[in-house]
């Protein structure tokens, strides 16, 4: 099977590259440094062989040596010069390039070889040359022999044979490779711990695997249809979908927001930094520019420490008309059904007078229901003109009468229009809520007639809702407690803890208040003050 970079993990091919870069300028170094010691020891060694053979053809026995033509004491001069000196030879030759002396006595008497005498015995000249002998390739220094006429009368040849470079390159570069080696190691370790440093950073994935996720992340952000924004501990953008910056009307795209903090464009962002930083903040009311949101916030950590934050937020409009539409429903549901209840049960009374032909009590029967219903929609007709807050307290009214709860409206109610910042689903939450804690209040407290009742009016400068109960009360100590998500105090499995703490979310948010007091001789009043718009 063929071998293909593709298949290799990330981390080899970062090792792969990182070897193979080092291996690349070790090799050039080398290079190098044979190169110039080269010629460093080519430059040296010539002039050593010249400066020898200057200091040889300059020593008057010498001299008078060839003269005299004493080979022997020519010869002997020469091998003792040859002990003293590191040049692999030392060559006289006669004014017609005869060797006089040479460390092979065979050759003595025959000519010089490697041609480059003529510059010495003709012109007198003194130089280095690169020539092969009869001892081989080598680096030769020659000058002439002059007499006291200053005629040439011979030549001398220091030199230098290639194997000893050979031998001088291995001295120096031996040290140089064992460093290179152990330079080699070292980084060949180096090189793959930081590769595998590399992908731990990366959470051990590969490339193609980030870029997909990458490609996914955007593609998820881009569906949710909540707005999403991400940011780090000092509050810089992270990342933002398509959805926030709609929301929050932010023109700018995620490549540049990276470099911007979450307050240029947030207006009340003390959501984002709210203590304890480490805890997740789930379906909050907040306002952000202007708007009423929904939000949550959920802390992002690496190993231990905490990096961030996702906040994730839609219009608080959208949930008032999911929780409008909701609350009709089951205001119909419960209508309906305490309506079934309790015809079902006035039916079976008439039957039975019917069929005891006791047709004046069935008359008056009648006549007693409709006179009841009726009293009770002409006074909510009459004070209360929202639609919605009307029907919601007709269906507390038959809810009430079906628990055998006295639910009494005060005579001075009246709610001609909506003048708060509250909508209206908001204010039938804030009375449903109100009304269904009484109702199970009163329900606790067995040892009285269960008595509910209810004011509400917007007569004077503040929308006022106050419902009483004669249940248990409630503890002074707790009072704090009971706004908080997830705090209930109620005894059936269908509670969650969020009612009261909706009331008390639009009702601030309205710039309204709330009291609790213990009503006399026992119960609770919950007074809610919210003021009208001017």
């Amino acid at each position: 099977m063929p071998f293909s970079l593709s298949k290799l993990t990330f981390r080899t091919k970062i090792f792969l590259l990182l070897f193979g870069l080092v291996i690349l300028q070790m090799s050039v170094m080398v290079w190098h440094f044979e190169t110039t010691l080269y010629k460093s020891i080519k430059h040296q060694v010539g002039t050593r062989a010249l400066i020898q053979a200057k200091e040889i053809s300059s020593d008057p026995a010498l001299i008078k040596q060839i003269q005299s033509n004493d080979l022997t004491a020519l010869q002997k001069n020469i091998a003792r010069l040859a002990t003293i000196s590191d040049a692999s030879f030392i060559v006289i030759g006669d004014k017609n390039g005869i060797r006089l002396a040479h460390p092979v006595k065979e050759r003595i008497g025959l000519p010089m070889t490697g041609g480059d005498n003529a510059g010495v015995l003709e012109r007198g000249e003194s130089y280095t040359s690169l020539r092969k002998g009869s001892l081989g390739y080598g680096f030769r220094g020659k000058t002439p022999i002059f007499d006291q006429q200053q005629n040439i009368i011979g030549v001398v040849s220091v030199g230098y044979l290639l194997n000893r470079f050979d031998q001088w390159i291995d001295l120096y570069m031996t040290p140089l490779m064992i460093e290179i080696l152990s330079v080699l190691a070292l980084t060949s370790i180096a090189a793959w711990w930081f590769s595998r440093h590399i992908q731990n950073k990366m959470n051990k994935m590969e490339p193609e695997e980030i870029a997909l996720a990458l490609n996914l992340q955007k593609s998820i952000l881009s569906s949710v249809y909540e707005g999403v924004i991400a940011i780090d501990r000092k509050g810089n953008f992270l990342t933002i979908n398509h959805s926030a910056r709609q929301l929050l009307k932010i023109e700018y795209d995620i490549s540049y927001l990276k470099t911007r903090n979450i307050i240029e464009y947030v207006a009340h962002s003390e959501f984002f930094f709210r203590q304890p930083l480490v805890e997740n903040i789930k379906d909050e009311v907040i306002l952000f520019n202007d708007i009423y949101l929904i939000a949550s916030r959920i802390a992002i950590f690496k190993n231990t420490e905490l990096i961030g934050w996702v906040i994730s937020f839609r219009e608080k409009s959208d949930i008032d008309a999911l929780t409008n539409e909701l609350s009709q429903v089951q205001q119909h549901s419960d209508t309906l059904r305490v309506l079934r209840h309790e015809f079902s049960n006035r039916l079976a009374t008439i039957s039975g007078l019917i069929q005891m032909q006791r047709f004046d009590e069935v008359q008056q029967l009648i006549s007693q229901e409709n006179t009841s219903k009726q009293k009770l929609l002409d006074f909510i007709h009459q004070h209360v003109n929202l639609p919605q807050v009307a029907g919601l307290l007709l269906g507390k009214s038959l809810r009430a009468k079906e628990l055998n709860i006295s639910l009494i409206f005060d005579p001075t109610c009246h709610l001609s229009s909506l003048n708060s910042r509250l909508t209206e689903a908001e204010l039938c939450a804030i009375i449903g809520n109100l009304i269904d804690n009484a109702f199970d209040a009163t329900q606790h407290n067995p040892e009285v007639k269960s008595e509910v009742n209810v004011l509400i009016t917007n007569a004077g400068n503040d929308l006022v809702i106050e419902v009483t109960d004669n249940g248990p009360g409630i503890n002074p100590e707790m009072i704090d407690d009971i706004w908080k998500k997830g705090v209930t105090h109620k005894h059936d499995n269908r509670s969650h803890g969020i009612g009261l703490y909706l009331v008390n979310r639009y009702v601030t948010h309205a710039n309204g208040f709330i009291n609790v007091d213990n009503a006399e001789p026992q119960g609770c009043i919950f007074s809610v003050f919210i003021p009208n718009k001017c």
